[in-house]
């Protein structure tokens, strides 16, 4: 549990007919058949930043469900970035839907029990609300503001929004991180002699970005073997 609750405190992202309904409301989540709520109490370091965080169980498949809260996602008029750009910290499959106007994100892991069930992780985060303007994580591009950070497991997380071309943001990672010792290892993954770092950039409200950048130390695996191969 502890490490489903780690991915959703990092984490931390189509328009349909109902989002004009759906939008004069507050997102609320919507898990089917659900059999049971489960207790998800345990240490999580944000910066200042509410997270609102439940769980419940289900008897419904794991696929079902993803797609059910995919669904409700876009239905509210949520940005639901592919899934090839979702944050995949865990084993678990996660989902992550971004409100650009609120600046709101909402997470959910999905972890399937031995009788069946699934146990879904639900997470709510304010980015507006957090109150650091650096960080110690990763180099901040000038004017990030909302900066939310998040430590669990081995992997720390920063969050912010920031009014800028994704092109200029991608090149301040890239010189800076060089700056400090980093090689590009992939697109926006950067990693030096002992950590790997990695970039994710998402439209935001007003024009603005959300960058998402995620930083855990090298495997034991990773440090013996040479940067780039």
């Amino acid at each position: 549990m502890r490490r489903a609750l780690g991915g959703l405190a990092a984490g931390i992202l189509v328009l349909c007919g109902g989002e004009a309904v759906a939008q004069r409301m507050p997102f609320s989540w919507d898990v089917p058949d659900v059999v049971g709520v489960v207790d998800v109490s345990g240490p999580i370091v944000a910066n200042g930043v509410p997270v609102k965080m439940s769980a419940v169980r289900s008897k419904a498949r794991t696929e079902v469900i993803l797609q059910h809260l995919v669904d409700r996602f876009l239905v509210w008029g949520l940005y639901v970035p592919p899934m090839a750009k979702q944050p995949q910290l865990l084993r678990e499959p996660m989902v992550t839907a971004i409100d650009t106007r609120a600046f709101v994100s909402y997470t959910a892991i999905l972890q399937p029990n031995p009788d069946g069930t699934t146990t879904v992780f639900l997470g709510q985060a304010d980015f507006t609300r957090g109150p650091s303007a650096a960080s110690s994580l990763a180099p901040v591009y000038p004017g990030g503001k909302g900066l939310l950070q998040t430590q669990m497991e081995g992997a720390r997380t920063l969050v912010y929004s920031v009014v800028a071309k994704a092109a200029d943001v991608e090149v301040f990672y890239r010189d800076t991180l060089a700056e400090a010792g980093f090689q590009e290892v992939d697109p926006l993954v950067f990693q030096s002699s002992q950590d790997i770092l990695q970039v994710r950039l998402t439209p935001a409200k007003d024009g603005a970005l959300s960058v998402v950048v995620v930083r855990r130390a090298l495997s034991e695996e990773e440090l013996v073997k040479p940067v780039g191969d």
